[in-house]
């Protein structure tokens, strides 16, 4: 959203909070390894994971006493049946839904020659130039533009965890907000040319890429929406009731059936986190 928008500063602030008490520590292995090791605790407990299996119903799901859904409010209405038609089903079907972006996977024949000695021991670079920059980009964005230099989130996950860097090549990743139905092949060329403006010479470096956009980001996880990684638009009224403002903001209309994931608290970037608290009363 652009930066005089209500709330833009929240997830700063909570990132910031976080480096102060526990770090930004992130998995050896990359991500994988935390599915690997929750697998283990689900296999080694009776559990049974079923995957490559599309459910468009909750009718097709075995008889249980709870459910619990990583889907977004798109999803879960058009699971239910028709019995979220209603008034009771209204919060879910006017939930409102973020930018996408364009994300690119790089693999490097060496780490990136930033100007910036300090960026090349970051293992996240937030690349956008002075701050009016930045705000321009995202004011521009939230416009339907491609900005012509886009605020750009860039992963180089091998100087966190070397054991990334296989062969000598180095992954890397970077995404820029952009509306649904924006160029995507320019907004390309445009966050590739904010890594010339910063680290120049990278380009000699790539040994591989492959970008996604909006169809191809929605292919990949029907939970991002139109592009939309984040679970819904983290608007004020959002924040707040996402997707409804209730005590129990995990429950829905439907008995037995609850909601985690990015669209309920504490919303998108704390992963994992929804579906520890949608869990936890049921567990207790």
């Amino acid at each position: 959203m652009p930066l005089d928008r209500a709330f833009t500063t929240g997830i700063g602030l909570t990132l910031g909070l976080y480096a102060h008490t526990a770090g930004w520590p992130v998995a050896k292995g990359g991500s994988q390894s935390i599915v690997d090791a929750l697998t283990r605790v689900i296999t080694a407990n009776g559990g049974v994971i079923e995957t490559d299996h599309h459910v468009s119903s909750l009718a097709e799901l075995p008889s249980a006493d709870h459910v619990l859904l990583d889907v977004t409010p798109r999803q879960l209405v058009a699971m239910a049946d028709g019995r979220l038609d209603g008034r009771a089903g209204r919060p879910y079907r006017r939930f409102r839904y973020g930018p996408s972006v364009v994300k690119i996977d790089y693999v490097l024949s060496g780490p990136v020659p930033w100007l910036a000695p300090a960026a090349r021991r970051a293992g996240t670079v937030h690349l956008g130039g002075r701050f009016d920059e930045i705000a321009a980009a995202e004011a521009a964005m939230t416009r339907g533009e491609v900005p012509e230099r886009p605020y750009v989130l860039v992963a180089q996950p091998a100087v966190a965890d070397p054991t990334r860097a296989v062969g000598g090549h180095q992954p890397l990743w970077v995404y820029c907000h952009l509306q649904r139905g924006a160029d995507t092949h320019r907004a390309v060329e445009r966050i590739e040319q904010q890594l010339d403006r910063f680290a120049p010479g990278w380009r000699d470096l790539i040994v591989a890429s492959v970008h996604r956009g909006a169809v191809e980001l929605e292919a990949y996880n029907p939970t991002n929406v139109e592009g939309d990684i984040a679970g819904g638009s983290i608007t004020a009224r959002q924040l707040l009731a996402r997707p409804r403002f209730r005590p129990d903001p995990y429950a829905t209309p439907l008995p037995g059936v609850r909601l985690c994931g990015a669209s309920t608290p504490p919303g998108a970037g704390v992963h994992g986190m929804a579906g520890w608290h949608a869990a936890a009363p049921l567990l207790r």
